[in-house]
């Protein structure tokens, strides 16, 4: 990927839905140390954690404040334990505004935005960026699932956008829409049935609207990460495993990618998660360490025990990774974000890296070069049929010698 400038957009007003996903977290700041202003989202019982240790720190000295805030706020990456929004608070000070936000609930996205504007005056850059992934292959999931999926995902991304594009018309003040998508927005990929279904959907949503905004200055993009760097770097869940034939595979039996017969073995045993493994072995890994205190649910409901026995409870887990780790995986994305956001002419959809295709969906621009080109060669492989019907009266009855239609 070419190199993209990463001039600051000064004086802009942020609101980020989720400041304490990586994503959200570096874009925030990343904003606050090019000068602009960061309205921080979050759920409710991180914000709750926050006003707590907001308490804390009033009874603190002004001194012991000042040595654990730091020259100019500044806190060093290395020793960041979590990502959270008291270090954006500490850092950016009066320029950070942290609110509770829950993207699934109107009124609380109105909410958010009515601190925004009663603290900055206005918002100038929408960055949707809540997601969580539910993993697995269609038999293993289930109809539950792919509604909270949907509800997050698309559902959760028309209410914040549905209310800030509203404000930005009213004021006339124009802005930026950013939605974070996938690559799985571009490219199916196995296991991922669910998400992909969410993002496509959210990408011919914001297409559509586009057009609607467009009179009002309001500009709109979506950002597609590589879907590797999605999933660990968000909230997933791994259902419990299907039977093969008849029984549940062990661990030790799972075939690994160093296995010299894979290709062999997996004719022969087809599975409804064939071609989805790999990656599942990948997420179990990351998210299997319950009791590190970084995977923890999201959302009490979702904590539920699943109805099939699992070696997962049926709850929403951040992949067991350092914060620095998490950060490294989002960097590039932060970079292209910041490179466009608040740009008078920013793409409609920008592919993050991956300039060559692999497996498992890792592939950026070379993955969607590639998808293109088979759609086209379908579509002129099958031309002639498509275009088959665009023959004059092709609909129209045979008519007789007398000119009236022949009767049956």
């Amino acid at each position: 990927m070419s190199p993209m400038s990463s001039t600051p957009t000064s004086g802009k007003i942020w609101l980020i839905t989720s400041a304490t996903s990586p994503l959200g977290f570096s874009i925030a700041r990343q904003a606050l140390r090019n000068g602009d202003r960061v309205v921080a989202g979050c759920p409710a019982e991180d914000y709750a954690v926050w006003r707590e240790s907001q308490n804390s720190a009033q009874n603190a000295t002004g001194n012991n404040a000042k040595e654990r805030q730091g020259a100019k706020g500044e806190v060093n990456i290395e020793e960041i334990k979590s990502l959270n929004v008291g270090i954006l608070s500490r850092s950016g000070g009066s320029s950070c505004l942290v609110v509770p936000l829950n993207t699934r609930n109107l009124t609380s996205c109105q909410a958010a935005l009515a601190h925004a504007i009663s603290t900055f005056g206005r918002v100038d850059i929408l960055l949707s960026c809540t997601s969580h992934t539910y993993y697995g292959a269609i038999e293993e999931t289930s109809e539950w699932q792919a509604r909270e999926q949907f509800e997050i995902s698309y559902f959760g991304t028309i209410n914040i956008v549905k209310t800030v594009v509203k404000d930005m018309r009213e004021r006339g003040t124009g802005g930026h829409i950013i939605c974070l998508t996938s690559l799985a927005a571009q490219t199916g990929t196995p296991g991922l049935s669910l998400l992909t279904a969410a993002h496509h959907a959210v990408e011919g949503f914001t297409e559509a609207l586009a057009f609607e905004i467009a009179p009002f200055n309001i500009k709109l993009t979506n950002v597609e990460p590589s879907i590797m760097t999605y999933l660990l770097t968000n909230p997933v869940h791994l259902p419990p495993e299907i039977p093969v034939d008849g029984q549940e595979m062990a661990k030790e039996e799972r075939p690994t990618s160093g296995d010299e017969d894979d290709d062999d073995d997996e004719d022969e045993h087809l599975t409804p998660r064939t071609g989805a493994g790999n990656v599942r072995r990948l997420l179990e890994t990351v998210t299997a360490k319950a009791g590190s205190g970084l995977s923890t649910p999201r959302d009490p409901e979702e904590s539920i025990s699943s109805d099939v026995a699992a070696p997962f409870a049926r709850v929403l887990r951040y992949p067991s990774l350092a914060p620095i780790a998490q950060l490294a995986l989002v960097a590039e994305t932060t970079k292209v974000i910041m490179a466009v956001a608040g740009k008078d002419n920013p793409p409609g959809r920008i592919i993050v890296g991956g300039e060559d295709g692999g497996e498992d969906g890792e592939g950026g621009v070379q993955s969607v070069k590639e998808r293109m080109k088979a759609v086209s060669e379908e579509l002129e492989e099958f031309l002639e049929c498509a275009m088959s019907v665009d023959v004059p009266n092709a609909v129209v009855d045979e008519q007789g010698e007398d000119g009236n239609p022949l009767q049956i």
